[in-house]
């Protein structure tokens, strides 16, 4: 089983990664349309957290391909990607942990103008930064027990974080099947 120190030292390391992680602002974005492998790039490097994955690819130009086949994304213009498909893209791969490629679909049709993407994307962060402000307080909360008197096993920890994850996605479920077909950007406009 995992030892009580190395646990430690993995979590205060994860807990200063979760600090220091951010996904990028719509302003940050290039404002230049940008090419397959200049996309495949930008995209690895704002979607790479842990330090391990630096060198696995998070994106691959054949993923960003299926996407356009799959109409989750809009094709790009004369082969270059502006800062919308870069929205999109963040907002798929981060979602495609939880959701299916049709539920996403539904969250930001390709049928947006660039204002309405920028919309979406911008809620996005706002909520990305919420729950990752949250989950490093739910951390430091789950980790105490674990490193305090009470001595419990890590075994518990890593029961809740499963249990939290399972609740997690079942909870995405439900609400994606409460949509009556109207998408949440639909709900916002007048």
């Amino acid at each position: 089983m995992v030892q009580k120190e190395t646990l430690r030292e993995k979590l205060l390391q994860w807990e200063g990664l979760l600090s220091e992680y951010s996904l990028p602002a719509w302003e940050a974005f290039p404002a230049l349309p940008l090419y397959m492998d200049q996309v495949v790039f930008l995209l690895n490097q704002y979607l790479t957290l842990l330090p391990e994955q630096a060198e696995q690819k998070q994106v691959t130009p054949a993923m960003i391909n299926n996407y356009v086949k799959l109409k989750i994304i809009p094709p790009p213009i004369k082969k270059r990607y502006g800062r919308a498909h870069l929205a999109y893209l963040i907002i798929v791969c981060v979602c495609k942990q939880t959701m299916n490629t049709s539920d996403i679909r539904k969250l930001i049709p390709l049928s947006l103008s660039e204002d309405a993407v920028r919309e979406v994307y911008e809620d996005f962060i706002r909520a990305f930064q919420e729950i990752q402000r949250y989950f490093r307080q739910e951390v430091r909360k789950a980790v105490r027990p674990v490193f305090s008197e009470e001595n419990e096993p890590v075994t518990h920890l890593l029961f809740r974080t499963a249990a939290t994850a399972n609740l997690t996605t079942l909870l995405t479920e439900e609400i994606l099947q409460l949509d009556d077909g109207k998408t949440p950007t639909q709900e916002q406009k007048p």
